[in-house]
């Protein structure tokens, strides 16, 4: 498993990983741990919300970079269910 770390998408903290898949490729995995409230406070999601891309990768590093535009892209788009 490729492993990113904690990041960063507008006020919400993210880990991204990749997961192989059973055909040999990798999905991109996003984990949403927290975000940055309106009073600058870090609120932490227990569990965090875990998100998978729908598609498979052939490399990992292709995966891992499919989880952070769905990480940035599931933020912009309000699809959290969070209102920071």
């Amino acid at each position: 498993m490729g492993f990113e770390g904690c990041l960063l998408a507008d006020d919400f903290y993210y880990w991204a990983e990749t997961s192989p898949s059973p055909d040999g490729q990798f999905h991109g995995v996003v984990h949403f741990t927290g975000w940055r409230d309106v009073d600058d406070v870090i609120e932490s999601l227990d569990p965090p919300l875990t998100h998978t891309t729908a598609e498979a990768y052939r490399w990992a590093s292709d995966a891992l970079e499919a989880a952070h535009a769905m990480a940035k892209t599931l933020v912009a788009e309000g699809e959290l269910g969070i209102d920071p």
